[in-house]
C-alpha cells in the first residue's frame, strides 16, 4: 500500500512539474510571437514608406524623360530650334 501511495506522489509531482513548465514555456512562447509581430509592424511601416518614394521618384523620372523626348522631337522632326539672333521690329 505505501508502495502504491509512493509512486502515485512521484507521477502527480512529475505531471505538476511538467505542466507548470509548458504553461511557462507557453508564456515565453507568447512574448515571443509578440515581439515578432511589433517587428513585422515596423518592417512593413518603412517598406510601404520606401515604396512611395520609389514611385515618387519613378513618377519624376517619368516627367523629366517625357520632357527631354518632347525636346527633342520638336528638335528633329519639327525642327523648332530656339533662335540665333533676335530682330527687333519698329513699330
Amino acid at each position: 500500500m505505501l508502495i502504491l501511495l509512493k509512486k502515485i506522489w512521484i507521477i502527480n509531482g512529475f505531471l505538476i512539474v511538467l505542466v507548470v513548465s509548458i504553461s511557462l514555456l507557453s508564456v515565453y512562447w507568447h512574448h515571443q510571437m509578440y515581439l515578432l509581430h511589433k517587428k513585422e509592424k515596423m518592417v512593413k511601416a518603412q517598406h510601404e514608406q520606401i515604396v512611395a518614394i520609389n514611385r515618387q521618384l519613378l513618377m519624376e523620372y517619368s516627367e523629366l524623360q517625357s520632357g527631354v523626348i518632347i525636346y527633342k522631337k520638336s528638335q528633329n522632326i519639327l525642327l523648332m530650334h530656339s533662335p540665333s539672333q533676335i530682330e527687333e521690329l519698329s513699330l
